[in-house]
C-alpha cells in the first residue's frame, strides 16, 4: 500500500501528525529508558532533544513538499530514523541493545508505505549499521547473521504485500476512472436518446393528429352528406307542394343528427379525463339505458341477468353510460331482423379484491378476425367492417375507473367483458 493511496483515506496533515507523534513519543521514551538504566549523560540528552526538533522540522517540510518528491523525502526521514536507532544502540549495548527492534519498525513501515525496493534498501542500510556496530565492539559472527537476516525477512513480505495492494489500488483506480468515463458517456447517450425520443414523440403526435383528422373527416362526412341530401329533397318537395313524406325525411335527419352527436360525444370523452364518482344503482342505470335503446330500435330484445347482491357501485354516471351505449352499439352491426342482447353481471374475488364482471353479448354477431386483435385502436378496419373511436373510448373510460375490458368473438357470437373494482 503506497503512501499516496493511504493519503486518499487519511488526509496528509493527519498522517504526518501521526508519524511525528510516534517519532517524538519513541524518542522521549528512549531518553527515559536510558536515564532509568543510568546510561544517559548530558550529551545524549541534548542529542535526543535535538532529534525532537529535527522531527518537527521534518513534519513542517513534509506538509509543504511537492507530492512528486514525497517518496524521496519519506525515504530520507526513515534513513535518519535508522541512523538515530544505530546511535541509540551504540550507546546502550551495541548489537545486543533493546533498540535493535526499532529497525524492524522502520523497515516494515517503510516497506508498506514506500514499496518493496525501498524496504529492501533500508534493510541493507540497517545491515551496514549493524556490521559497523559489530566491528566497533567484540562480536560473534553468528549473532551478526541472526541480527541481519530478520531485517530482510520482515522487509520482503511487507514490501510484497505493499506492491500487491498498490497494484490492485491502481487497477481499482483505473476501473473507477473507466467507470466514471463510461458514466459520462452513458449520460451523454441518455440525453441524446431523450432528445431523439422527444422528436419521435412529436413526429408521432403529428402523425396521429393527421390520421385522426383524416379518419374523423370520413366518419363525419357520411351523416353530414346524408343530412345535406335529405335537406335538398325536403326543400324541393316543399317547393313542389308535396308534403306527404315530410315526416319521414325529418325523422331521417334526426337519426343522422343523433349519429353525429354520438361521434362528437365520443371525441369529447377522449380528451376529458375528469371523473366524478358517485354511488350508482347499476341495475337502475342499465334499466334506463335499455329503455332508451328499445325506444330507438325496433325488434331489439334484451336478456338481462344482473347480480342482485351488487346494486351500488362507485362510477362516473355520464362516462359509464357512454361505455354501455358504445358497447351495445358495437354489437348491433347485424342485418338480422330481430336481435337479442344478453347482459349479465356477477362477482369474483381476485387477489383478495372484489371484482364486478359485466358481460354484454350478441350471439348472432361475429367480429372479423382481421380487426379483433386491434379492436380498441381508433379507426380499425378489416374486410367490409370499420370501427371508429367508440371502442377506444370504452377502453379509456374503463381504465379511468381502474378496470379492464376484453372482447371475445367466434362462431358463437361476440361478448364484451368489463371488470370493475368494487370499492
Amino acid at each position: 500500500m503506497r503512501i499516496e493511496y493511504i493519503e486518499r483515506i487519511i488526509p496528509p496533515v493527519y498522517l504526518n501528525f501521526i508519524i511525528l507523534f510516534i517519532r517524538i513519543i519513541s524518542t522521549v521514551a528512549a531518553v527515559f529508558w536510558c536515564m532509568y538504566n543510568a546510561q544517559s549523560n548530558d550529551l545524549v540528552y541534548y542529542i535526543f532533544l535535538g532529534l525532537i526538533y529535527i522531527y518537527i522540522l521534518f513534519y513542517i517540510i513534509r506538509i509543504t513538499i511537492d507530492s512528486k518528491y514525497c517518496h524521496l523525502f519519506c525515504f530520507f526521514t526513515f534513513f535518519v530514523d535508522q541512523f538515530v536507532i544505530t546511535y541509540f544502540m551504540y550507546n546502550t549495548g551495541g548489537i545486543y541493545s533493546v533498540f535493535y527492534s526499532g529497525y524492524f519498525v522502520i523497515i516494515s513501515i517503510a516497506s508498506i508505505l514506500l514499496g518493496l525496493s525501498y524496504g529492501l534498501f533500508l534493510a541493507l542500510a540497517a545491515s551496514v549499521f549493524i556490521l559497523y556496530l559489530g566491528i566497533s565492539v567484540s562480536f560473534n559472527t553468528l549473532d551478526l547473521v541472526y541480527k541481519i537476516i530478520p531485517l530482510f525477512i520482515i522487509a520482503l513480505p511487507s514490501g510484497v504485500i505493499s506492491e500487491y495492494m498498490a497494484y490492485y489500488s491502481i487497477i481499482r483506480e483505473n476501473l473507477k476512472n473507466e467507470l466514471e468515463e463510461k458514466n459520462l458517456q452513458l449520460t451523454k447517450y441518455i440525453k441524446e436518446i431523450d432528445s431523439l425520443q422527444k422528436q419521435l414523440i412529436e413526429q408521432e403526435k403529428r402523425k396521429i393528429l393527421e390520421t385522426f383528422t383524416e379518419d374523423m373527416s370520413h366518419v363525419l362526412k357520411n351523416p353530414l352528406m346524408s343530412i345535406g341530401g335529405i335537406a335538398d329533397i325536403l326543400d324541393r318537395k316543399i317547393k313542389e307542394g308535396k308534403i306527404e313524406d315530410i315526416d319521414k325525411y325529418i325523422e331521417r335527419i334526426k337519426n343522422e343528427s343523433k349519429k353525429l352527436n354520438v361521434v362528437l360525444n365520443n371525441v369529447l370523452q377522449i380528451s376529458d379525463g375528469k371523473m366524478v364518482f358517485e354511488d350508482l344503482n347499476i341495475i337502475a342505470l342499465f334499466d334506463g339505458i335499455i329503455a332508451d335503446f328499445k325506444k330507438r330500435i325496433k325488434n331489439l330484445n334484451f336478456n338481462v341477468n344482473m347480480d342482485g347482491h351488487v346494486k351500488f357501485v362507485k362510477l362516473d354516471k355520464k362516462k359509464f353510460t357512454v361505455v354501455i351505449n358504445n358497447v351495445i352499439d358495437s354489437l348491433l352491426e347485424t342485418k338480422k331482423d330481430s336481435t337479442t342482447i344478453y347482459i349479465q353481471s356477477y362477482q369474483k374475488t381476485i387477489s383478495n379484491k372484489k371484482i364486478l364482471i359485466i358481460e354484454i353479448s350478441n350471439r348472432q354477431y361475429v367480429i372479423p378476425q382481421a380487426i379483433l386483435n386491434n379492436i380498441f385502436e381508433p379507426f380499425v378496419s378489416g374486410g367490409s367492417t370499420k370501427k371508429g373511436i367508440a371502442l377506444p373510448v370504452v377502453k379509456n373510460i374503463i381504465n379511468l375507473h381502474g378496470g379492464t375490458v376484453d372482447v371475445e368473438s367466434d362462431e358463437n357470437g361476440t361478448i364484451f367483458k368489463i371488470s370493475l373494482p368494487i370499492l
